[in-house]
């Protein structure tokens, strides 16, 4: 929070926090930094930065590392081992660089959108560029609601594990950009219900100003773009509609995206190729890279090799590999086990071992910086039609509707598994299918450890795995020793990361407000 003080910086216009009345040669004050369309139109770029860093990297392989889904192996060098094994403090920087990014990231976007309405309001910007003002202000919107949800999702006990009466602690809510704040009014943690109420306002403006624009250009309302349409906007609300346990909505908005003609679900040898060439009918928003820019941000799009190094061709390293549960989780004519995972031989200390290793992202050759080797480098994909399919279907299942949870899963299902029969499920059974479903369909994209939380389950890593190969060691023997100990109770604490010691000293409001057994 503390970096709310620090001057921003954004495409090379530098505010000063310095007393307004001394002007610092060669640099812009706040009102001169936007002051047109054209500037606001600056700063709606860095929005799309902004989104495009926080859905890929560390924003989705730690929580998915934390989870039941990997174990490390020997000679990782330490790799992965924090996160696998929650070995956490408050200090952690695999935790307070995520919290501390959101909140300087915010400080932009608050400025921008505080600027950018001012002007609309004052009259410089008028006639039909309102409504592109409006769309570009809803665009950060709805990036403001995408940072605070993240932080709400893992920073924040699960809704409703909290009394009501309670309500629990939430976010420390700031929407204005002021860089002269003192320390000592810094706010302290919001309940959750009003960081949620912050988060569903800022969606709905961003899906009023968005469809408005949409009315004029509809050219991001299309599979693959580059920029947010309403669809995007109704799948984040349907998101946090999940989060919160409100049925109705996660229904209806997940509904809504689904019944889009726009976007459909991929099949076949075409879901396959998506994780590849990052190119589907199911993509509702693909951030924008290149490979000018991926020569340049070597560990930007590379969601998966900052934890495995997939380079194992010729005998690489692998930090950790997805467990025995999940690799037999998939049937046999089901197309995600080979689109999702590998088998190859690499060494472990020295020693030669058999395993699968997550090849989710296998690599778009179009980011390579040349041909001469694969890069792993692919563009993130935070929001997929087949999530919404879940969504729907957890949402209905628990407000009452097994039949249309039924149907969304069978929909879904039909579309991964060859000669797939449709199922006819009921009860904790029809319940249990759609988590599963859920847990195999975005293994890798950062729910997991969330979707456990919110269902309130323990787990315990499975240390058990095979001899893939004759003349190999079993990869159970090369497993770390402390890797394949961890345990999680219903509502574990490590559910819930904490706030950070440093904004925790800074930060006389927070006294108090620290997790618990934090």
């Amino acid at each position: 929070m503390k970096k709310l003080l620090y001057p921003i910086l954004a495409l090379g216009l530098m505010l000063t926090s310095c007393d307004m009345d001394v002007k610092v040669p060669g640099q812009l004050t706040q009102n001169q930094s936007i002051q047109d369309l054209t500037g606001l139109k600056s700063f709606r770029f860095q929005t799309y930065n902004i989104l495009r860093s926080a859905t890929t990297g560390s924003w989705v392989t730690t929580p998915d590392l934390q989870a039941d889904y990997y174990v490390g192996l020997r000679g990782n060098g330490g790799r992965t081992t924090r996160q696998i094994e929650a070995s956490y403090t408050s200090s952690s920087s695999e935790l307070a660089g995520l919290y501390q990014a959101a909140y300087s990231n915010m400080k932009q976007i608050n400025y921008a959108i505080s600027r950018g309405q001012a002007l609309i309001d004052g009259g410089v910007i008028t006639g039909e560029d309102v409504v592109t003002a409006n769309c570009y202000i809803g665009e950060m919107k709805f990036a403001r609601a995408y940072l605070y949800y993240y932080l709400l999702d893992h920073f924040c006990q699960a809704y409703g594990q909290v009394p009501v009466d309670q309500d629990g602690y939430g976010l420390q809510l700031v929407t204005t950009y002021d860089p002269g704040i003192p320390s000592s009014q810094y706010p302290g943690r919001s309940s959750v219900n009003k960081a949620l109420t912050l988060i569903n306002d800022d969606l709905a403006d961003a899906y009023t100003a968005i469809a408005a624009y949409e009315q004029v250009d509809n050219s991001a309302c299309a599979p693959n773009s580059a920029y947010l349409n309403t669809a995007t906007v109704r799948a984040l609300q349907a998101r946090v509609a999940l989060y919160a346990h409100d049925w109705k909505n996660a229904y209806k908005y997940a509904t809504d995206v689904i019944d889009n003609p726009e976007f459909e679900l991929a099949s076949g040898e075409d879901y396959v190729n998506m994780w590849s060439t990052d190119s589907s009918s199911e993509l509702l928003f693909v951030p924008f890279a290149d490979q000018s820019e991926a020569a340049n941000t070597a560990s930007l799009f590379n969601t998966y090799n900052y934890i495995s190094e997939f380079s194992t061709d010729g005998g690489g390293r692998v930090n950790c590999i997805p467990t025995l549960t999940w690799l037999n989780a998939y049937d046999d004519n089901d197309i995600r086990f080979d689109a999702f995972f590998k088998g190859a031989v690499f060494t472990v200390d020295a020693q030669y071992t058999a395993a699968f290793y997550l090849n989710k992202y296998p690599g778009n050759p179009t980011l390579n910086a040349s041909t001469a080797s694969n890069e792993y480098k692919n563009k993130a994909k935070p929001f997929r039609l087949s999530e919404q399919y879940l969504i729907a279907a957890e949402a209905a299942y628990e407000a009452g509707q097994p039949g249309d949870a039924l149907k969304y899963l069978n929909d879904l299902r039909r579309k991964r598994i060859a000669d797939y029969e449709d199922q006819k499920l009921s009860g904790q059974a029809l319940r249990d299918a759609i988590r599963q479903e859920r847990a195999i369909e975005l293994l890798g994209e950062g729910f997991r450890l969330t979707d456990l939380k919110r269902w309130g389950l323990g787990f315990t890593k499975d240390g058990k795995y095979i001899q893939l190969a004759a003349g190999t060691v079993n990869a159970q023997e090369l497993f770390v020793t402390n890797d394949v100990t961890v345990t999680y109770t219903p509502y574990d604490y490590r559910y819930t990361w904490p706030i950070p010691y440093d904004e925790m000293q800074v930060t006389p409001a927070l006294a108090g407000q620290q997790n618990p057994n934090w």
